[in-house]
This record gives structure tokens, sequence and C-alpha cells, in this order.
């Protein structure tokens, strides 16, 4: 069926008329009669039927962005001893064994703080900061997340290894002196 329409018809509300052309028609039926759409005679520098100032140039920047390496923590060392080196140190392990509420007062004086400690963390919990002191000025790899989980599973095991760590360290500062 031949479009019969004229020229000054009004278009219908489905076609498209782009900014800058003549109306258009559905896809696949071609432009209306009467528009010419010349080949375009160069290279194509921007959308079809939109008007670009004088001059304007279209240009492709490719920007790289590169990612900061991921740092790395040197000198960071492991426990002397494993959370279970219980039979290393059977001294420390036969007191936490039987008496594990008097070593709960004495760990924190051998380390240097103060033997109130568990009365202000409540019991165990008051291993959770002996284990991050001890790590982090002995730049021992770990986290915190990683002391309250030890403390809260293994609270006697923690007590031995931190007897242990401190007796190694100490005995290390004695040996650099």
């Amino acid at each position: 069926m031949a479009d019969k329409r004229s020229a000054s018809s009004p278009l219908p509300q489905n076609v498209v008329q782009p900014y800058g052309q003549g109306p258009s028609q559905p896809y696949g039926q071609g432009p209306t009669p009467g528009y010419n759409y010349p080949p375009p005679s160069g290279p194509i520098t921007g959308q079809p039927g939109v008007a670009h100032p004088t001059g304007f140039h279209s240009t492709n920047t490719t920007v790289v962005v590169q990612q900061a390496a991921a740092p790395v923590t040197t000198g960071y060392r492991q426990w002397s001893t494993g959370i279970c080196g219980c039979f290393e140190d059977m001294g420390s392990c036969c007191a936490v064994t039987w008496c594990s509420g008097f070593y709960l007062y004495y760990l924190p004086t051998k380390m240097g703080e103060s033997c109130c400690l568990p009365c202000a963390i409540a019991g165990y919990g008051a291993l959770i900061p002996l284990r991050t002191k001890i790590r982090a000025e002995n730049k021992i790899h770990g986290s915190i997340c990683d002391d309250c989980c030890m403390v809260c599973w293994c609270p006697c095991c923690v007590m031995c290894q931190l007897s242990r760590e401190q007796d190694f360290v100490s005995m290390n500062q004695q040996i650099i002196r």
C-alpha cells in the first residue's frame, strides 16, 4: 500500500523526528520522499543530525589507572610456639590447668600490666588486650579478631601461649643486651 500522505499532513504519534532532520519512518521503510540524506563526505565525528560547533573534533582518550601494590608487611613473625604447644612449658601448663583463676591474675603482672586487669575486664576477656599487646609490641602476625576468637575458644591455651611468648621475648632481650 502506497503512502498517500501529503507533505503538509501531520505526523502520526509513533513516528520519531530526530533533531535537525525531517520526519523519519518506522524501521526498515527508509526516509520520507522529498528528504535527501546524502552519504557522509568525510569521517563521522559526531551523532548524525546533531549540530556541532565549528571546529569540533572528536578524539578518544585512553586513561590507564594503575592500582597501588598491596603493602608488603615485612618484619612480622609467627608466635614462638603454637596455641597447643603446652608441652613445651610444663610449668605454666600445670599452673593454668589446676590454678587458672590465680594464673589469670599473675599473667598481667608478668607482662608488665596491673594484676587488676581481670577485674576491670571480666575474667578471660582480660586475655584479649594482653594477647593484642604482646602481638603488637613484638610484631607478631595476626589481628584483634584472631585474638578474640582464640580467647573465646581456648582461654587456657592462650594463657599458656602468652606465658611462653613472654618468656621467649624476655630471654631474647637478655641475649641482645
